[in-house]
Formats: structure tokens, sequence, C-alpha cells
């Protein structure tokens, strides 16, 4: 096993962040946790079953010359991940699959 270590100044992270080789790992890796959450996302057998799967989508930008990849949740994946409260008041607690699927990708 070789051990290396790489010391980047800032505008050397700055250059390797900008490329577009950067921009396609990003943007795989992103699609990588948006499926797992897909695929971790709970189902029902009525008509909007694949509303979690719909409601995900990945976008990859750039900000300042860096380039950042993000997955996007609509209201219904939010209310799934953190929970939210019925008409009654009662409250329905988070599965929290988003923040699973990112654990999952941290671990692989």
């Amino acid at each position: 096993m070789v051990k290396a270590r790489v010391v980047l100044n800032e505008a050397a992270l700055h250059k390797a962040m900008s490329t577009h080789v950067t921009a396609k790992l990003l943007s795989q890796k992103a699609s990588e946790i948006a499926a797992t959450a897909r695929n971790d996302a709970p189902k029902n057998s009525k008509g909007s079953w694949n509303m979690y799967a719909r409601s995900l989508s990945v976008a990859a930008f750039e900000v300042d010359g860096v380039v950042h990849a993000a997955v996007l949740a609509d209201r219904h994946p939010l209310l799934i991940e953190f929970g939210w409260r019925d008409k009654g008041g009662r409250r329905h607690a988070g599965r929290h699959v988003l923040k699973n699927a990112l654990l999952k990708a941290r671990q692989s």
C-alpha cells in the first residue's frame, strides 16, 4: 500500500474544482445519491406510489467558477424527510430518506 499526501493551495484547489471532469464526477455522485433515495423511498398502493421519485432532481451548477452538484427535492420529499403535522395536529416523524442516502454514499 502506497501512502501519499497531496497538499493543494487555494488556487490549485479552485482550478481542480472548476474542471469539466469534476462536474461530471459530482453529477454522477449526486445521481447515485438520488437513486438511492428513490429506491429507499416509502411507497404506497395508490396512484401516487412514485411521488417521491418524481419529486427529486439532480442539478449541477457553477458558483464563482467552482462546480457544485445538488439533489433537489420538492415539497413532498421534504415533508417525508423532516416530518409534518396533520390537520388534527398529530406529529408524523420524518423518515430521513435523503440523509440515509447521503450516509450510504459516504460509506461507499
